[in-house]
């Protein structure tokens, strides 16, 4: 066999173990040193292929996790809706109770007025009459 494949060979086949190692995570603990920027630049290939052939995890789960978040995003939002809404329907049940209650105070100022005016009317023998019936003798 040709010295340059042997070669070539052995070489192919230490690149793919460092890429599965590197894939594996065997080099997480390396920070970035020269060992670590050379591991990398060894697995690059291997890396390459792989993620072409069967694609790239980190970028699936990256994927996964934006599509849970939009998922959850909008909920939220449908949720916030749902409790503007019940607010607005409350504050206008509220705004109806208050002009009600708006109403029947204008309706007994003017029982007051009349009231009043009824008192200002009566003779002084009427109001000893009106008063001996409310409250007796």
């Amino acid at each position: 066999m040709n010295k340059w494949v042997l070669t070539g060979i052995i070489v192919v086949a230490l690149l793919i173990i460092i890429g599965i190692l590197y894939d594996q995570g065997a080099f997480e603990s390396l920070q970035w040193t020269g060992w670590a920027i050379v591991v990398s630049a060894l697995a690059a290939p291997y890396m390459a292929i792989k993620n072409a052939l069967f694609g790239n995890k980190y970028q699936k789960d990256f994927q996964l996790k934006y599509k849970k978040m939009r998922e959850e995003t909008v909920q939220h939002r449908i949720d916030l809706d749902q409790k503007i809404k019940e607010k607005e329907q409350r504050i206008a049940q509220l705004d109806k109770e208050l002009e009600l209650i708006d109403a029947k105070m204008n309706v007994l100022e003017l029982k007051k007025k009349n009231v009043e005016k009824e008192v200002r009317n009566m003779s002084i023998e009427d109001t000893k009459q009106e008063v001996q019936d409310l409250f007796g003798d």
